[in-house]
């Protein structure tokens, strides 16, 4: 028992003790005053909302005449119970609950709960949240029915549906089904609507053997969900409908592919402090049951306020309610230097989240953000938009569904925001930003009982300017130096503000101000190998680096540079997300370009940001190799001589992880480069753009020509520019735009001489009026690109030109002068034995003979294609379906009409293995006698 033994009890009926006495509270109108406080216990609540509690919008004349007697009511009603305090206290407008030193039940179980999600052991975790369960004595609030505290009432019996699910998400996951049934069956008939508990008891019945009442509980709960509210079921209870009636036991990788659901939301901030206002109102608001468009949270203030700690905070606590997953981004909008991500690259990001595949995505952000709402239409999903810029950025990443919810932070307030409910921060009120210091260093270090520390620990705050993240810096130097005291680091704080720097820090009166001192404080501390890294790591554009490039950056090897980066995220100067990448926060990297300014000249801050680029450049090249051998010629634009070695790359594989982790920052660092040198810009872009295209990244394809074009000197420049622009542009279907760029670079290609670029140019205009149903110019333009090759002697770039006039004569109707084609073209592969290429040549000379009326040629052709496919390192592609859907129709052809199936069912289950066709498409070919070719092998057939 705490203090004098006062307990509080509000989930059931509003009782109080005292020592184990019990008050009398008197009519429901004390008791109604009383809970209306304790909702809010420790905050004022003013005396109109106490009003509102008790009379809703009626209320007599003499309303705060009788409140103020309920009040004096309750007072003594806790004193004759032997309460010696206050328990009551009048503010300025209101009346405040003094929850210090008083044992509430509401606050055990939320602190239950909080513990339990902390605790790394199952059984743990299982004793609090049944622990907190018990704190309910029935239906909290019960005969208080206000309208207020009716909602008062329903917040609390959410909270124990919640801690309830918490429960039997580590019972199911302690094996303990069979014992869950029973409480998961009540609770359920208990709350028809909530769907998370049903797919609990859908799991424990499914793995207790009992399958058919698990597709009855399904199928009950549909029922339900139709009749009162007019929706499906959620993706969680489908996808376990589906793997029931798949036949599989629960663990049985033959049910099917895994849920999708995304967790993105970064780790929250243990020392997470104050804000309980904004917090309360956020969960309100983004847990609402009503049934609405879509419901956003818009929260607005200065850099480094806490929006994005406040915005995981409140995702953390309410993402159960959101069983289908939570999507995060940092949008950028804020980041010096670095361009704001676009909503297309984000929605593309968003829907791979969500289970699409690449090759599914749309490139156009209009038609991207249509299948991002068709998608979540009837999901219960959080995104988080952190860091964002402004409406335009925001508002194709709104989810449809009436049951998404999304919070948006911003340093602006976004008022044309439609449907967002606005929460701006400003800093810490002084106590709250003292606690934050005294949970982030300890109690053993500060004791703020103590009102000398107390005292020491604000004058830091003030140094600080409330701002959480100067705070949280300020107390990461207190943690690592153990000699320092509070009163050591408030003098630091306050000499940095009257030493040297103090003009430069006079000029930075602003938001910003408390932050920059706590930078400085740091880097002071800093060894000066750790000093110089960190202001040659912020000279560059990119969001976030990889060792190799901090490497080349500093002109070390890469062990030191990796040793000297986690010396800096150890002094959260640097952060790292992701293993191997870092990155400064929005201000660190003002703050170190302007510590480079000062401690570095111009020669050597341009020397380490060209080794920089050199490294990319040479990473970009290995990669253009390791993807074609035939391409060599792009890497021979730009310097010959490096600087700086790449990252090793062995294979494809590496290639495409490569190329992921950087495709974000490449218009960064192009844009740099054309800065410093548009021929190194050039080259990176020759080395580069070829990978872009095979990963399907044609937006940041285009970009970089776009960068390209506008720094360009020199007519490679120019060639290197517009290619990419139109290799971009004719994946995206913009034809016309596509054919004048192309022209434009192989005229840049044939004032240089570079017969290889012409080829390649020749190629894509090849296939662009092939797609625009221009045959004749189509024909023309490959026999120019197949001379070209021959010419150069490059075998793989002929036989792809030899292939492409292939599929012109298909689609002008010339089937012996397509299998002219191909077979000129195997001819090539042959000897090279390259068995992914020669898989894909042999599949197109296999089809154009079958379609040439030889079905038995076509057979044995399309046999050498799965053997040769079957060889390479790549298997179950799109190449695959295509053979097996080949294969189906040659079987076909020849009669064998069963045998056809079985190579259609095998086509089918690659598509869709592979993302490409959805279940049921997969079902409708499986069951259909002579199905019609899928769109994936339609396109490409």
């Amino acid at each position: 028992m705490v203090g004098d033994g006062v307990e509080i009890r509000v989930l059931g009926p509003v009782e109080v003790s005292v020592g184990g006495r019990a008050a009398c509270l008197g009519g429901p109108r004390a008791r109604q005053v009383l809970a209306a406080l304790l909702m809010e216990a420790g905050r004022a609540v003013s005396a109109d909302a106490l009003i509102d509690a008790v009379w809703d919008d009626s209320p007599p004349a003499s309303a705060r005449t009788q409140l103020s007697i309920q009040v004096s009511a309750l007072r003594r009603a806790f004193a004759e119970a032997g309460c010696d305090r206050e328990l009551i206290e009048t503010t300025q407008h209101g009346y405040r609950l003094n929850d210090q030193e008083v044992r509430i039940d509401l606050a055990e179980a939320e602190r239950l709960r909080a513990e339990a999600q902390a605790a790394s052991d199952l059984e743990d975790a299982a004793d609090r949240l049944r622990a907190a369960l018990t704190l309910w004595r029935g239906t909290a609030l019960r005969d208080l029915s206000t309208r207020a505290l009716s909602a008062g009432a329903q917040r609390l019996a959410d909270l124990r549906l919640t801690i309830a699910e918490q429960l039997y998400d580590v019972e199911l996951a302690l094996g303990r089904h069979r014992q869950a049934i029973a409480e998961l069956s009540a609770l359920v008939t208990e709350q028809p609507l909530r769907e998370h508990l049903r797919a609990q008891l859908m799991t424990a019945l499914w793995r207790s053997g009992r399958p058919a009442e698990a597709l009855q509980c399904y199928r009950d709960g549909r029922d339900v969900l139709v009749e009162e509210l007019g929706i499906e079921p959620c993706r969680e209870l489908r996808e376990l409908e589906r793997s029931v009636l798949a036949g599989a036991s629960p663990g049985d990788p033959r049910a099917g592919p895994e849920l999708v659901v995304p967790a993105e939301l970064p780790l929250g901030v243990p020392s997470f402090t104050g804000r309980d206002a904004a917090v309360r109102r956020l969960r309100e608001q983004l847990t609402s049951d009503q049934l609405r468009p879509t419901a956003i949270a818009a929260l607005a203030g200065p850099g480094g306020v806490g929006k994005s700690e406040l915005a995981v905070h409140v995702g953390h606590l309410i993402a159960d309610a959101f069983p289908d997953g939570q999507l995060y981004v940092d949008l950028r909008g804020s980041t010096p230097d670095v361009a704001p991500l676009e909503p297309a690259d984000v929605l593309g990001r968003f829907l791979r989240s969500l289970g699409a595949a690449d090759g599914t995505i749309p490139v156009e952000a209009d038609e991207a953000a249509a299948r991002f709402r068709s998608m979540t239409n009837d999901l219960r999903l959080l995104v988080v938009l952190d860091n964002a810029l402004d409406v335009a950025q925001v508002e194709p990443l709104i989810p449809a569904g009436q049951n998404c919810r999304t919070i948006v932070t911003s340093r602006r307030i976004l008022a044309a925001l439609p449907g967002a409910v606005h929460e701006p921060l400003e800093m810490l009120p002084e106590d709250d930003a003292v606690t934050l210091l005294g949970r982030l260093v300890g109690p053993e270090r500060v004791d703020l009982a103590d009102q000398a520390q107390r005292r020491a620990a604000a004058d830091v705050v003030r140094l600080c300017g409330s701002l959480p993240l100067a705070v949280s810096i300020a107390a990461s130097r207190l943690t690592s130096r153990p000699s320092w005291t509070l009163e050591t680091l408030a003098d630091r704080l306050a000499a940095t503000e009257q030493g040297v720097g103090s003009r430069r820090l006079a000029e930075l009166q602003t938001e910003d101000r408390g932050v920059r001192a706590s930078f400085q404080v740091s880097y002071q501390e800093l060894g000066e190998p750790e000093q110089r890294l960190f202001r040659q790591v912020n000279l560059l554009d990119a969001a976030d680096v990889g060792v190799p490039v901090v490497a080349a950056l500093a002109g070390t090897d890469s062990h030191t540079a990796e040793d000297l980066l986690e010396s800096l995220v150890d002094m959260q100067l640097l952060e790292s997300q992701r293993p191997g990448r870092y990155g400064a926060h929005d201000l660190l990297r003002l703050f170190g370009r302007d510590r480079a300014g000062e401690a570095d000249d111009e020669m050597s801050r341009a020397s380490a940001v060209r080794r920089a680029l050199h490294c990319y450049l040479a990473t970009s090249r290995t990669a253009c190799r390791l993807l074609n051998a035939d391409a060599a010629w792009r890497t021979e634009v730009g310097p010959a001589t490096l600087e700086a070695r790449g990252v090793e790359l062995r294979g494809r594989d590496e290639v495409y992880c490569w190329l992921d982790a950087e495709v974000g920052n490449l218009s960064a660092v192009v844009r740099q480069a054309a800065m410093l040198d548009p021929g190194l810009a050039a080259a990176i872009c020759s080395a580069v753009g070829l990978g872009l295209t095979l990963r399907g990244r044609h937006r940041d394809r285009l970009r970089i020509g776009e960068l390209l074009h506008a720094a360009a000197v020199e007519p490679q420049h120019h060639a290197v520019a517009h290619e990419n622009i139109g290799a971009a542009l004719l994946r995206w279907g913009d034809y016309g735009l596509a054919l004048e760029h192309l022209s434009r670079a192989l005229s840049g290609y044939q004032e240089i001489g570079n017969a290889a670029g012409q080829a390649v140019q020749l190629a894509a205009m090849a296939t662009t009026y092939r797609l625009l149903g221009r045959y004749d110019e189509s024909v023309s333009r490959s026999r120019a690109a197949i001379e070209l090759n021959r010419r150069t002697e490059r075998p793989t770039a002929l036989a792809d030109s030899l292939t492409s006039l292939g599929l012109t004569y298909r689609h002008a109707g010339r089937p012996a002068d397509e299998v002219a084609a191909h077979t000129e073209a195997l001819a090539i592969a042959e000897p090279l034995d390259e068995t992914n290429w020669l898989a894909n040549i042999l599949c197109n000379l296999a089809e154009a003979t079958r379609l040439a009326g030889d079905p038995d040629q076509a057979l044995d052709h399309f046999e050498r294609a799965r053997e040769a496919s079957r060889r390479s390192e790549a298997t179950q592609t799109l190449l695959d379906a295509e053979i097996w859907w080949g294969l189906g129709r040659t079987r076909a052809d020849l009669g064998a009409a069963g045998t056809a199936r079985d190579c259609w069912r095998r086509s089918a289950a690659i598509l869709h293995d592979l993302g490409l066709i959805s279940a049921a498409e997969k079902l409708d070919i499986s069951r259909s006698g002579t199905p019609a070719a899928p769109d994936p092998i339609g396109r490409n057939t």
